[in-house]
């Protein structure tokens, strides 16, 4: 099981992180060759093109020419760094930058030699020097290009066609990258980001049970859009990070692999992160409250629960020891005052309806509740209903063998204080009867465990796929789409 850190080792945590950062990004960029190229000029002579002999030459042509006026700047047709600077008396005053793909490219016959001394970064596009006529081999100004795997290949070897190889690298597309930071019992973090796409969101896989394309393996798609400061500076880029609530169903005291993919923004390879995969080993929650009965699936979807993210599976000797509470409603019905007030309440119960405060947007997004659809009510109208206690931090479901799966929430009509008992043995889930519990949840007790896969549902009941979940949801935090939960079985990310 991970260990849990404690504070004073965060900043040391923090910094080996980053420091990781470099190794991500690198093995990436090298993989995939991923250079972004452009011509220099937009007039190649292609007649007397890379290999040609016409002319009046003795031997293939080793670069392409782009006729132009002495002086004329000449823009480097890549990121790079200078690797030569310097004289020939064939070619003239030359200049050589060394790109990430492992290509040279040279600039020939210029007017003057660059100001650029080796070992000087250029970006694309960045003036290396100017179009000049300098060197035996020059007839008329204009700009010598070669493009070789080495060097020197600028003077003697192999070379491969200037304008052939840019043309096929005009787009480029990076690898994302990123780090899997903790596989948690109450959080999965890390963060990843498309160097390609610097600024925007992209989604990233998890995989519990496996890696992406074992069968086994669950996985579940969330946005890398939490803001972390820790980035700003370390990739140029902050809103990169993703936070999901460890999923309920997996928190059985078993070991489980956790592997965190970023996903291209242009379809193309979609890597394993940094510190992937992560261990997941986690006793079964301490659990407290009442069962409150999910009467159908149809019941289910609506309220989008999700039976990988929200469901503990018990026995049902366990599940008998909490006390029946009232069904929950066949669906979530929100309300805010006309007042200007920002509360919105969840309307539950029946004869007489209550009304439950939704705490805060991480509660709300943990019960994929969409506070934009709350209705508007009279004020004095919506506060004369009864105030019952506000909704728990993410909602916990429990079954067991049988098809029935309930809520456990809080009573919301509890016994008088003093005459309710309670059950609070660390071997079994405990039961709670009183209104205040709002926790549903402790992982601070051990417990064993039956089997946690699911067993006896009907056909459909519970299906992740069929309850509409939405993990791209406009306005949601990361974790929002963990909840959403699109599992992506016998998938690859």
């Amino acid at each position: 099981m991970l260990a849990r850190h404690g504070s004073s080792r965060k900043p040391l945590q923090a910094l080996a992180r980053l420091a990781a950062i470099a190794w991500v990004a690198a093995p990436a960029a090298t993989a995939h060759a991923a250079v972004c190229y452009q011509l220099p000029f937009p007039n190649p002579n292609l007649a007397d093109g890379w290999g040609s002999t016409c002319c009046g030459r003795t031997s293939p042509h080793r670069g392409v020419d782009f006729p132009q006026a002495a002086g004329t700047p000449i823009p480097a047709v890549a990121d790079g760094v200078v690797a030569l600077n310097q004289w020939s008396g064939c070619l003239g005053n030359v200049v050589v930058v060394q790109h990430a793909d492992g290509m040279f490219s040279g600039y020939s016959h210029m007017i003057a030699a660059s100001p650029l001394g080796p070992g000087t970064a250029v970006t694309r596009g960045q003036q290396v020097g100017q179009v000049g006529n300098t060197g035996s081999c020059s007839q008329g100004a204009h700009l010598h290009l070669t493009m070789a795997p080495a060097a020197n290949g600028v003077f003697q070897g192999t070379t491969v066609d200037p304008h052939a190889y840019i043309i096929e690298r005009l787009e480029c597309n990076l690898a994302p990258i990123g780090y899997l930071d903790d596989a948690g019992c109450d959080h999965i973090t890390g963060w990843s980001q498309d160097p390609t796409a610097p600024d925007a969101v992209i989604p990233t896989h998890l995989y519990f049970g496996g890696p992406a394309g074992d069968p086994n393996a669950v996985g579940v798609a969330i946005d890398a859009d939490v803001s972390r400061e820790d980035l700003c500076m370390a990739i140029g880029s902050c809103q990169h990070g993703f936070r999901m609530p460890t999923p309920l169903s997996v928190q059985d005291g078993q070991p489980r692999p956790v592997h965190a993919y970023g996903i291209d923004t242009q379809g193309g390879h979609n890597p394993e992160l940094g510190s992937s995969p992560r261990t997941l080993e986690c006793p079964l929650p301490r659990l407290t409250g009442v069962r409150r009965r999910v009467a159908n699936p149809d019941v289910l979807g609506a309220w989008q629960f999700s039976t990988f993210a929200d469901l503990v599976t018990l026995t049902d000797a366990q599940v008998d020891e909490f006390e029946l509470g009232l069904d929950i409603p066949p669906a979530p019905t929100l309300a805010r005052a006309d007042d200007g007030s920002p509360e919105v309440w969840l309307l539950d119960g029946d004869d007489p309806q209550r009304r439950r405060h939704v705490p805060d947007l991480e509660t709300a997004h943990a019960w994929r509740l969409q506070l934009d659809t709350a209705s508007v009510w009279p004020t004095a109208e919506l506060l004369a209903l009864p105030e019952a206690p506000p909704l728990r931090p993410r909602p916990t479901l429990v079954k067991g063998t049988g098809d029935t799966v309930w809520l456990l929430d809080v009573d919301l009509d509890p016994a008088p204080a003093g005459t309710a008992g309670e059950s609070d043995s660390a071997a079994e889930p405990t039961t709670s009867h009183t209104g205040g519990d709002s926790t549903g949840t402790d992982p601070g007790t051990d417990s064993s465990s039956p089997d946690p896969a699911s067993a006896g549902l009907p056909p459909g009941f519970g299906n992740d796929e069929g309850c509409g979940c939405d993990s791209h949801r406009s306005g949601a935090s990361a974790w929002l789409g963990a909840f959403a939960l699109l599992l992506l079985r016998r998938r690859r990310a």
